[in-house]
């Protein structure tokens, strides 16, 4: 192609002032067209590689979001746990304040048959 030029300067100098006037607009055009074909190359590479970044993007995206779901599956369950936890430690709470209670009054009624024993 750089031929092609050289040999339109060579022969622009043999040529008449408007062929002159047109090789210089004929190569005004290739300048222009290449310039075009480049700038089309590099949009291309581009929106390719947006592509690309796009599609990790939403493959990161689908895992976070599997990540996220399973981690607010294991917090539920915590949290399920922690509540059945909650619930027998108060059963057990409930009881052990029975049983120091009946000890209590099972030690009291002590006191108080003793108390009648030494009375009688």
């Amino acid at each position: 192609m750089d031929e092609d030029f050289e040999t339109q300067a060579l022969d622009s100098t043999l040529q008449s002032p408007s062929e002159t006037l047109l090789s210089i607009r004929l190569l005004d055009f290739k300048t222009s067209l290449l310039e075009a074909i480049e700038e089309l190359r590099i949009r291309r590479e581009t929106e390719i590689n947006y592509e690309d970044q796009i599609s990790k993007i939403v493959v990161e995206k689908q895992e976070l979001e599997w990540q996220k779901e399973t981690l607010q599956h294991q917090m539920d369950a915590l949290q399920q746990q922690n509540k059945e936890a909650m619930a027998v430690l108060k059963k057990q709470g409930k009881y052990q304040l029975a049983v120091e209670t009946k000890e209590k009054e099972i030690d009291g009624l002590k006191e108080a048959l003793k108390a009648l024993q030494v009375n009688c």
